[in-house]
């Protein structure tokens, strides 16, 4: 099961109990597939294997659990580090048992730079100037799976390759990828290393560039914004449809207005499409299921994402934030954007299905009816 999801690129395995066993179901370029079907007596119990392999307390299955676990891609007992996957498990309690669902945490080297994400050339030029400021916070929102990590991963690669060197710390909620040239750490609430006591150990550690994993709450909105007005560049990442949504997330949790006017610089809204699998679309596949595809008409995804900089160098940016001020709706925020002729999520998706990048379908089913 796990091999085959490595081979197949999955991103996560998820286990749903059922009353005569287990489905088991991979997401592939963010769909969720059934892959296959454990009964129960014949290979065992594989959840209760999982919880072993991470080290996880079996008697505990009734309660929510995470671990992690480690898988070699061969079978050499003598696997370097580059050839082992990092995986994070998720146990879960159901009425049938306990639910367990695997994410695939694994360097993909082919987005190390900003270049390689697909990104409109706007938007990669913004994100690239980005990364030469010395202060303010950069936000990425999206759904969770919308390539919001594998950005931000992106940008500090950047930023480690550039010269003069910077320090750069991460305080994350796991790490998903290691960068051998910045420090990064894992949160550990019960070990003590909550966000607050990192982000002050952080600071005191000389550090010019922070990333927060995710800002969940008001107390993380509130240090990361805090953090961005003392002379820290701060990357995180919030989970809101689009930039005028992230704002008032933002307001939200409580943030001031005018902290959000002096501490952001930018907010990048980002998706993934999937793209027509080039073999189907050319009707040359021979077997009766695509290899490359599965039979899904797709193969691989393009990254798409609206950036509005708020920090002088955006007329649409400014715009946005005198609205806030005057207390404007979600709407008023878009129409904006939209009145300003910015090329926003739809308008780069509509134009990946004129070239024939992706389609209508599969348009609808990330951005939903307008």
């Amino acid at each position: 099961m796990i091999p085959i999801a490595i081979q197949r690129g999955a991103s996560d395995i998820h286990l749903h109990p059922r009353g005569n066993g287990w489905e088991v179901l991979l997401r592939i370029d963010g769909i969720l597939t059934i892959f296959d079907e454990i009964r129960k007596g014949e290979k065992g119990d594989p959840v209760t294997r999982l919880m072993v392999l991470a080290g996880l307390p079996t008697y505990r299955s009734s309660q929510p659990m995470e671990g992690r676990l480690k898988w070699p891609t061969r079978k050499s007992s003598e696997a370097s580090a580059s050839e082992v996957v990092s995986m994070r498990l998720g146990i879960f309690p159901t009425v049938h048992g306990a639910r367990a669902v695997i994410r695939l945490l694994r360097n993909d080297y082919s987005f190390e730079s900003l270049e390689t994400l697909g990104l409109h050339s706007k938007t990669t030029a913004q994100l690239q100037r980005l990364t030469e400021q010395t202060d303010g916070a950069i936000l990425m929102s999206g759904p969770a799976g919308s390539g919001k990590t594998t950005t931000l991963y992106a940008m500090l690669r950047q930023i480690s390759q550039a010269l003069p060197r910077r320090s750069v710390i991460t305080i994350e909620d796991p790490v998903e990828a290691v960068i051998n040239s910045i420090s990064q750490s894992d949160l550990d609430s019960s070990g003590g290393m909550t966000l607050a006591s990192a982000l002050r150990s952080a600071v005191r550690q000389d550090s010019e560039v922070l990333l927060v994993s995710e800002v969940r709450d008001p107390e993380t909105a509130e240090a990361v914004i805090q953090s961005s007005l003392t002379g820290h560049l701060v990357f995180s990442s919030l989970h809101a449809t689009d930039v005028a949504a992230s704002l008032r997330r933002l307001i939200q949790f409580g943030v001031p207005i005018y902290a959000l006017r002096s501490g952001i610089r930018a907010i990048l809204a980002q998706r993934l499409l999937r793209k027509v699998c080039k073999h189907c679309e050319a009707g040359d596949v021979d077997p009766p299921i695509c290899e490359d595809c599965l039979g899904t008409g797709y193969c691989g995804r393009i990254a798409i994402g609206h950036c509005v900089c708020f920090d002088g160098s955006d007329s649409v940016g400014e715009a946005m934030a005198e609205l806030l001020e005057s207390g404007a709706s979600i709407s008023k925020l878009r129409n904006t954007i939209r009145e300003a002729g910015g090329e926003d999520l739809r308008t780069q998706a509509m134009q990946l299905v004129s070239q024939g990048v992706t389609d209508t379908r599969e348009v609808y089913r990330v951005l939903g009816d307008e």
